[in-house]
Parts: C-alpha cells; structure tokens; sequence
C-alpha cells in the first residue's frame, strides 16, 4: 500500500485590533520571495507529541518575529490542502492569535524575512506585494475573532 507524503506547515496570524502581523520574504527564499506572507514553517519534530501544531507554531512565531506566544491561545481558523509549484503536497494549518500589548516583533529571520509590521486589510489591498489570496484569509480570520 502506497502511502501519500505531505509537508505539513502551519501558520499564526496574530491581531491587534483591525492589524494584523505579517511578514515580507526575502528575495532569495524559495517560495513567493518579496512577497507579504505569514509567520510559519514547517513541521519539525522527530519524537512523538501532544500538540504538534501548536508547538510548531509557537516555535516559528519566536524563530522569525521573536515573539513568545507560549502564554498566548491559538485558535485554530482553518486548514488548506494544495499542492505547491514545484510538485510538494501541501498541507497548511492556520491559526489566530490575540497580541500581547507589550509584543514587538522584529525581523528574528534574516535569511528568511526582510520586514515585519502590522498591516490592515486596507493596507493590504494597496500593497502590491499582497498575494491575491491574502485578503481573503485576513477577512476569514477577522469574522472568526468576532
């Protein structure tokens, strides 16, 4: 019997209030470079666990923005199978998080990321290093934290 691989990846979008926490990748990174994109990475665990996805995610939050999340709750939003440009069955957990007021995130990944910042859908929707699907997430997670 076969067995399907995938990567699993998950990712945190932290609010503050009507903002949101978001990246812009470095040029040289594989995926989307220069693009505005999520805090996340992939699964990286080798020992069987509780809470997998979370504590990845806790652990990319801290790697690129240097934020402790390890008091904060992760709620989860939502979950996407896709299969990625270069042929890699994807798939990727999303989760939403409440900023601590005292945050303040920096660039913890210089190979990986060139800014980090608090964007609203508006600033979003002008910047045209946005994804096109970026948007629509940052409304689907906006509804959920009502």
């Amino acid at each position: 019997m076969d067995a399907e691989l995938y990567a699993v990846t998950v990712c945190v979008l932290i609010q503050r209030g009507d903002r949101w926490l978001l990246v812009v990748r470095a040029p040289g990174v594989a995926y989307a470079p220069n693009m505005i994109g999520l805090i996340g990475g992939h699964v990286d665990l080798r020992d069987p666990v509780a809470n997998a996805l979370e504590i990845t995610a806790r652990r990319e939050v801290f790697e690129e923005v240097g934020v402790d999340l390890s008091d904060v709750a992760l709620r989860y939003l939502e979950s996407e199978f896709f299969i990625t440009d270069g042929g890699e069955r994807q798939i990727t957990v999303t989760f939403t998080a409440q900023a601590q007021a005292a945050i303040e995130p920096y660039v913890n990944a210089a190979d990986e990321l060139i800014d980090v910042g608090w964007w609203t859908l508006h600033d979003l929707e002008a910047d045209p290093r946005c994804p096109s699907w970026l948007p629509a997430l940052i409304r689907r997670a906006a509804l959920a934290s009502q």
